[in-house]
């Protein structure tokens, strides 16, 4: 649970539904988004006011409205009669990534210049972000560090960009 709204989400009070709670409790609540599941189910999420105990400076305690945000699944939400939900958002599912790696990877990586001997290529080393053996500011995109890693550098081992060595991994045919 949480008590704002994500991104994406209505700011401005939602339309009102009826939901059952867990414990067989019919409350009302407010509708921030309808939810379409990868398996086709619908869910809603939804804001309730609950009370909270708010500690003033004088050492007393007052009541205060404290907005909760939960998910319901659809079976349990009952629309009230002459209510407009057209203005909810929805969500549905993205298709799924057939790029495991760039579902992973979202962040950014860096590539580092190591020293070699005199006369030697230069060798480089791919970092992800959050790095502590990385030197650069991560700015290449997971595309760029596979074209460094094309072009001969190599993954980190202290980090995620470790998980490129499987570009260099020849698939096993057995």
């Amino acid at each position: 649970m949480s008590s704002t709204p994500g991104p994406g989400r209505q700011e401005a009070p939602g339309p009102l539904v009826w939901v059952e709670l867990a414990d067989g409790q019919t409350v009302t609540a407010e509708v921030l988004t309808r939810i379409r599941q990868r398996s086709g189910d619908w869910w809603y999420e939804l804001r309730i006011s609950l009370w909270a105990e708010l500690h003033l400076p004088d050492g007393k305690t007052a009541p205060e409205p404290c907005a909760v945000t939960f998910r319901a699944p659809a079976d349990k939400v009952t629309p009230i009669e002459g209510t407009d939900y057209s203005k909810v958002p929805t969500e549905r599912p993205r298709p799924p990534t057939r790029d495991r790696l760039a579902a992973e990877l979202t962040g950014r990586f860096s590539r580092q210049r190591v020293r070699t001997a005199a006369g030697q290529k230069p060798a480089w080393i791919v970092h992800y972000e959050g790095c502590w053996l990385a030197t650069d500011q991560p700015t290449l995109t997971l595309d760029q560090a596979r074209r460094a890693l094309f072009e001969g550098a190599e993954p980190c081992g202290g980090c995620e960009a470790q998980k490129l060595h499987e570009l260099r991994t020849p698939p096993s045919t057995g």
